[in-house]
């Protein structure tokens, strides 16, 4: 498949920023799952920069496979439409690698919570309303803690003056799921191009510099 192709490519690179455990796995998308820490990489030194720049990352190579879909999908014998949805979890995990299912996964019964909401995301409804989270054409990001919105707004802003997304940004509050409450989102509208994007990858430093400027 050729998203999941482009997202492997990518993964090389976001490797080099720091090392973390990265999982792509197949259901009827084009799944994945990061973690970082300093307990990954236990010869380097952790800082929060390195996290900073895998999410900046990650929402570029968002962006990238809903162009490459939007390129192909005239080509397509099936015409189907694609949402991207990315969840956003600031609290340490404990993670552990499964023998028999040859994968990485959550470790015990305090991080159940975080199992819960990565299960149901994808079927959630913006509070008070029969609207689902996920809708075509549009990237929305998952959160409950504020300054992750403050984080992840300040991403997308930078990103839409680089041509990744429209003006249609907004912020949603999210029904709750099975015990779990408190959750918003930010659904941000991709500007699709015809043009194939940059190969460059803008990192934490580059929005720096454009704050400063």
């Amino acid at each position: 498949m050729e998203l999941a192709a482009l997202l492997d490519r990518k993964q090389v690179e976001a490797q080099e920023m720091f090392p973390h455990y990265f999982e792509r796995y197949k259901t009827d998308g084009v799944e994945h799952n990061m973690y970082i820490g300093s307990s990954i990489a236990n010869d380097r030194n952790f800082n929060e920069l390195y996290l900073s720049n895998l999410r900046l990352w990650q929402l570029q190579v968002m962006c990238d496979m809903e162009n490459k879909y939007y390129a192909l999908k005239p080509k397509l014998p099936v015409k189907l439409d694609v949402a991207s949805l990315i969840l956003v979890y600031s609290t340490s995990l404990a993670i552990r690698f499964r023998m028999d299912e040859k994968r990485f996964d959550v470790d015990g019964t305090y991080n159940a919570r975080y199992e819960i909401i990565k299960k149901r995301i994808d079927k959630s409804y913006i509070k008070g309303t029969n609207e689902r989270l996920t809708q075509k054409g549009k990237l929305a990001i998952v959160y409950s803690q504020r300054k992750d919105e403050k984080e992840y707004m300040r991403y997308i802003k930078f990103l839409k003056s680089k041509g990744y997304f429209t003006n249609n940004i907004e912020i949603v509050e999210l029904e709750g799921l099975q015990g779990v409450t408190g959750l918003k989102a930010i659904r941000a509208e991709i500007l699709y191009t015809k043009d194939t994007k940059s190969e460059r990858t803008y990192t934490y430093e580059d929005l720096m510099e454009e704050l400063k400027s």
